[in-house]
């Protein structure tokens, strides 16, 4: 089993609000403490190396980790990606750039995407913070003048880090806190070898998080299927009809809540956007408050038909038989 002592996380913004790292920081279960302060004894020994937003160390002495880790001589480390990746070659045409973390010895800015190129080549795992750096999120939006893009695009979908572990996605606009603190503990896990790589969906982001949409998650639905829907901000019905896009959005923030289990957009009467989709912030989940394609609706009513006509008649045959109890 490869367990190494030390895990160090280099956390690098590229284009980012930081709302992912605010989320990180109101997380609780598990907190950025208990990933930090060895809580979860499996989990223990993790530093974070490089953090622009919350490291003490600034100037040359903030950068010297990642200038370690480039050469790879700091290892083994997972690089954290929080915001879009932009096409740096369309700043270079008019003499320019995007997205600058520090400076070479000569003073030579050096950009975003010059640093994870040489720290991909060393990372244990590269975990996407947000929608932005797992698909490209607000900066990728129409008209894209950046040419931003997420991790899975810049560095092609089949990419694997040398222990074989591919890109994880963690999307959200921001992301939920508890989803980061999560799988960064389970990917130091998956590390060290002590759990298996976690299960991804199509878009690399792990199935114990993102299988079920954000209306099956939603406590709404119900309601729904009842034939109860919101026609007005305020009423407390399935919001489908407003301008929900939970149909077509994988999240299970509207049951777990966003910060210790209170909020999540649909819970406290606010449609769901669809954040953590790679399409956001454009169509089919923009204009925010557009309905979302009539198919569903249709598609739901239908695939209910079968399981409600089983549960009835299961319940007739119990009568029948004399087992109503």
């Amino acid at each position: 089993m490869f367990e190494p002592e030390k895990i160090q996380v280099i956390w690098l913004p590229g284009q980012a609000c930081t709302g992912c790292t605010i989320s990180l920081l109101n997380a609780s279960h598990p907190n950025l403490l208990d990933l930090l302060t060895g809580f979860i004894p499996q989990a223990a020994g993790v530093t974070l190396d490089y953090h622009a937003t919350i490291m003490t160390p600034w100037g040359e002495e903030a950068m010297k980790a990642v200038d370690a880790a480039q050469r790879g001589e700091l290892g083994p480390f997972v690089l954290v990606l929080e915001g879009a990746i932009p096409d740096e070659s369309l700043a270079k045409a008019s003499g320019g750039y995007w997205c600058v973390i520090g400076e070479d010895e000569e003073g030579n800015p050096i950009t975003f995407n010059e640093r994870i190129d040489k720290l991909a080549k060393h990372a244990a795992a590269i975990v996407c913070a947000g929608t932005c750096a797992s698909f490209g999120g607000i900066p990728s939006g129409k008209p894209n003048p950046t040419g931003a893009m997420g991790a899975m695009d810049y560095f092609g979908k089949d990419w694997k880090s040398a222990l074989g572990i591919p890109i994880i996605n963690v999307p959200g606009c921001p992301s939920h806190g508890e989803h980061l603190a999560e799988v960064l503990a389970y990917a130091v896990l998956a590390v060290r070898g002590f759990l298996p790589l976690p299960d991804l969906d199509s878009q690399n982001r792990p199935v114990f998080l993102f299988e079920h949409t954000a209306h099956e998650n939603c406590p709404r639905a119900g309601l729904f299927a009842d034939g109860k829907n919101s026609h007005e901000f305020g009423e407390p019905y399935c919001m489908g009809l407003l301008g929900c896009k939970g149909p077509i959005s994988h999240c299970d923030v509207p049951k777990r809540g966003f910060i210790e289990g209170v909020g999540g957009c649909p819970t406290v009467g606010s449609p769901c956007i669809g954040c953590t989709e790679p399409a956001f912030p454009d169509a089919p989940l923009s204009p925010f408050l557009a309905k979302a394609p009539a198919g569903f609706f249709v598609a739901e009513k239908i695939h209910s038909i079968p399981g409600s006509l089983e549960a009835v008649w299961g319940r007739i045959k119990e009568t029948l038989m004399g087992r109503d109890i």
